[in-house]
């Protein structure tokens, strides 16, 4: 597998984000975003001036204020007004770095690489599967790094120890065989039954998952990475036929499931040391950590790269 210098990565729910500014940490760094007619900002949640969370500040005409003293940004990140200095020229270095946002599939998506042309980056990940599909969302935050939770999602043999009660109930059977084969941008994971492919998960990189139970249960998440220790999952149920109070019930479902079964991980991915899989080269794996053995493979190829959020200033 090639090198890879940049990818875009879904970090944040369309829907989080209203008329008003919004606040949300993601890689460590605290961002602000907001509309501005048909597009979302990004920039660092600071005002140049005094240091004061933008996110507190209100947005008019996508044009966003700073609510310590009324500063104002424009969606490329330029300081287009000072009122406390009225007809003063705006200093050049009073602009915010930006960074690259696009919005599809109910998420926004931050570009993690070199600052390059839109038409240069490649397209963004996709499960075909859920093209044209309805769904129901719920977020949860897990207290641990977004590697070990991705591995977690993608592990079958986890289920019959750890969520022995739920989801794992029915598996009296502990020993895992899991068949592992390769897409473009990630791979599939399926796990055998008397030579039988039955569940199936599917890992886009950087941090998309799908899990298809049957042709009609099929549910997703997004892990975006908050900071070293945290993660928030945005769990997604699809259906099909978008009838009345259907989304209403889907989000509910899909709010309970997850707080059922990702509660029994809480604990053990949030002990697992180190908590950044690149630096677990000592661990020892076995054949039916073959998916986790494929992401690791996958991280190596995009996530060593030095991909890291692309400011741009005006």
């Amino acid at each position: 597998m090639n090198a890879v210098t940049g990818y875009w990565c879904p970090a944040v729910a369309a829907s989080e984000v209203g008329s008003r500014p919004v606040a949300r940490t993601r890689f460590g760094q605290r961002l602000v975003f907001w509309r501005s007619g048909e597009r979302v900002v990004c920039a660092p949640d600071r005002c140049p001036h005094r240091g004061a969370a933008l996110s507190l500040g209100r947005v008019k005409d996508g044009v966003l204020a700073c609510r310590f003293h009324g500063l104002e940004f424009s969606a490329d990140g330029r300081c287009v007004g000072i009122p406390v200095e009225q007809d003063a020229r705006i200093p050049d270095d009073f602009s915010l770095p930006t960074l690259p946002v696009v919005e599809a599939d109910g998420y926004l998506w931050l570009w993690l690489g070199p600052e390059t042309a839109l038409e240069a980056r490649p397209p963004l990940p996709r499960h075909a599967a859920l093209e044209g599909l309805h769904w129901g969302q719920s977020t949860t935050i897990w207290p641990a790094h977004y590697t070990r939770c991705i591995e977690n999602v993608c592990d079958f043999s986890h289920l019959p120890f750890v969520h022995r009660t739920t989801i794992g109930m029915g598996k009296r059977d502990t020993a895992t065989r899991v068949e592992v084969e390769d897409v473009t941008g990630g791979f599939r994971a399926y796990l055998m039954r008397d030579g039988e492919r039955t569940q199936c998960v599917e890992f886009l990189y950087p941090n998309l998952w799908l899990l298809t139970i049957s042709e009609r249960m099929r549910m997703s998440a997004v892990f975006a990475p908050i900071d070293d220790d945290h993660t928030a999952v945005y769990g997604r149920t699809y259906y099909q036929r978008p009838l009345p109070g259907m989304k209403f019930l889907m989000n509910g479902y899909t709010w309970l499931s997850q707080y059922l079964v990702f509660r029994e991980d809480w604990p053990i991915v949030g002990s697992q040391t180190p908590g950044d899989v690149r630096q677990a080269q000592h661990e020892k794996l076995l054949p039916s950590d073959a998916p986790v053995i494929a992401y690791r493979k996958l991280h190596r190829a995009y996530g060593n790269n030095g991909a890291e959020l692309s400011f741009s200033r005006r």
